[in-house]
């Protein structure tokens, strides 16, 4: 089977667990309403009240109390981001392991991590400015490397989340225990094959021809015509807004799946091991 019909397999397997507990829905949800709200919150002291303000913040002439700011913003936009992937983590592995979540005991769950989760957020916020220091101080191939040393992060850290919740392991010990799942399961690389993105990016094609369609036909009809075709691409975008929605929960989901694959060699009910395996085999 190819990686593509691959990860079809198993994305089809995390649609219906999602549509067991619609309510998933909510935590990614709730999330960005909150990421959106941390912005808004860092908003105006990034434009008016800091020397420079964005423009140079954008040309990678941030001066240090530009970077401390972008630090407390990673900070409590990661907090938010992996308290409620944390949440969803713990309600996916209740329902795996056949019990009866709640939203309420989700949340609980994740409350219990605090301290794991902050230190977590702290770490990567940390590990976010470096990669970004460097980056605005290096060249074209510089940009690369640290490109690659970004997923390379990523990948080492995949399992940091469900670590933290299930074993109540620190920021750090998980760190370490993710990236020897990792190793251990599947050597050094976790399959590109996986491509949740890639299905993500055919997914939105069609919303995106809708909007630069509705823009050119706005364009082209003139005034007494807008209204049509603004409501063609407010359908477009809201399109894009659920299938955002959707996706997230699919890949924490997902994510969830292949930390109890790793963790306990079996496939969850509902998942195809050899599709899990042949998921994770090398490129």
């Amino acid at each position: 089977m190819s990686k593509t019909a691959t990860t079809w397999e198993l994305m089809k397997s995390s649609w219906h667990v999602l549509m067991h507990d619609k309510s998933l829905l909510l935590f990614p949800v709730i999330s960005g309403v909150a990421c959106i709200l941390v912005l808004l919150t860092f908003i105006a002291p990034a434009i008016g009240l800091l020397p420079g303000g964005l423009r140079d913040s954008l040309r990678g002439n941030a001066s240090i109390l530009e970077y401390v700011l972008l630090f407390c913003y990673y900070v409590c936009n990661f907090f938010v981001i992996f308290y409620f992937n944390a949440a969803l983590v713990a309600f996916v592995v209740t329902r795996l392991e056949g019990g009866e979540p709640t939203l309420r005991g989700s949340l609980r769950e994740a409350t219990e991590c605090l301290p794991q989760i902050a230190a977590w957020a702290i770490v990567a916020s940390t590990v976010g400015i470096v990669l970004k220091v460097l980056e605005s101080r290096t060249g074209f191939l510089g940009r690369i490397v640290i490109a690659i040393i970004g997923v390379a992060w990523s990948l080492v850290t995949y399992f940091v989340v469900p670590l933290i919740v299930v074993e109540r392991k620190g920021a750090i010990e998980a760190i370490g225990a993710s990236k020897g799942l990792l190793g251990k399961t599947w050597g050094k690389q976790i399959v590109s094959g996986l491509g949740y993105g890639l299905i993500g990016f055919l997914l939105t094609v069609p919303a995106i021809v809708i909007v630069l369609i509705a823009i050119w036909g706005a364009i082209a009809s003139g005034l007494p015509h807008v209204g049509g075709f603004g409501l063609l691409a407010v359908a477009a975008v809201l399109y894009l807004i659920a299938l955002g929605i959707v996706m997230s929960a699919l890949r924490a989901i997902f994510g969830t799946v292949l930390y109890l694959y790793a963790k306990n060699g079996t496939a969850p009910e509902g998942f195809a091991a050899s599709d899990l395996q042949n998921a994770m085999k090398p490129a």
